[in-house]
């Protein structure tokens, strides 16, 4: 037994210290987060370091050089607070950080690649302000207040969803195909009828994040997350546990479709 015990011991012992050699060799050349929720950026000699931990940020982006992050952090404690971001850090390569700060939360997003950040804060009084600073130096290239039509910001101060927003195409063609299609996707949800199945449902819509148990669900149209509808289930009497959701589950009732941005866990 003492035989079996040792030679075990010593396969572990071979694989730890290979798998720990294995690491201690691994080049690191990106920015990332580690398995224990670290933000570490590469240095030159490719060893990570550490910066901050996930946690601290309210919301973390790598930009695409994937040598800077930016991180947001939480202005205090409260429930609104702690969605309230008025300072900004900025990770780069050896452990470099740079920070800018604002009197007012702040809406920001990286720029060039990484090179720059863009930064909209509001003040007291209601006057917005869209800045544009050098990401390495921090050093302030542009900055100028809101236009009466937001559409004539300048590219690097509009945010992701100005951006989406008008990259949508326009014109009567495009109206006729969009109202066809909701039509189209009307037709599909009406016949999905209580008394049919789980599995019938999932034909046409599948699950998002958010609260729900087996008997009842929130689920969105697999051709768009922003359609949904609310479900109520009649438990298959087959592994009946309350828990586990069964595809022969009966549809008790459903909603009708209404919009929403996604819900993720």
């Amino acid at each position: 037994m003492w035989k079996w015990v040792l030679v075990n011991f010593l396969v572990w012992t071979s694989l730890a210290t290979s798998c720990m050699s294995q690491q201690k060799h691994q080049n690191f050349t990106e920015a990332g987060i580690n398995t224990n929720g670290n933000i570490y950026v590469s240095s030159d000699s490719g060893q990570p370091i550490n910066m901050t931990t996930a946690r601290h940020c309210i919301e973390a982006i790598f930009a695409a050089d994937r040598q800077t992050v930016g991180c947001s952090v939480a202005r205090g404690t409260t429930p609104e607070e702690s969605m309230q971001s008025i300072r900004l850090e900025l990770y780069f390569r050896n452990g470099k950080l740079q920070v800018i700060e604002t009197e007012t939360p702040m809406d920001w997003h990286v720029w060039k690649g990484g090179r720059q950040v863009s930064v909209h804060s509001r003040s007291a009084d209601g006057k917005d302000r869209y800045a544009l600073y050098d990401a390495a130096t921090t050093r302030l290239i542009q900055e100028l207040p809101a236009p009466s039509d937001k559409t004539l910001l300048p590219e690097w101060a509009k945010n992701r969803t100005q951006l989406e927003d008008e990259s949508v195409p326009e014109g009567e063609q495009y109206l006729q195909d969009r109202t066809q299609w909701i039509g189209k996707v009307l037709h599909q949800i009406t016949e999905i009828q209580p008394g049919m199945k789980r599995q019938d449902l999932l034909k046409v819509f599948t699950t998002e994040g958010g609260l729900s148990t087996r008997y009842q669900r929130t689920y969105v149209y697999s051709g768009c997350p922003y359609i949904k509808v609310d479900v109520r289930f009649k438990i298959a009497p087959k592994g009946d546990n309350g828990v586990e959701e069964e595809q022969d589950d009966t549809i008790e009732s459903i909603s009708q479709p209404y919009l929403a941005y996604s819900v993720m866990d």
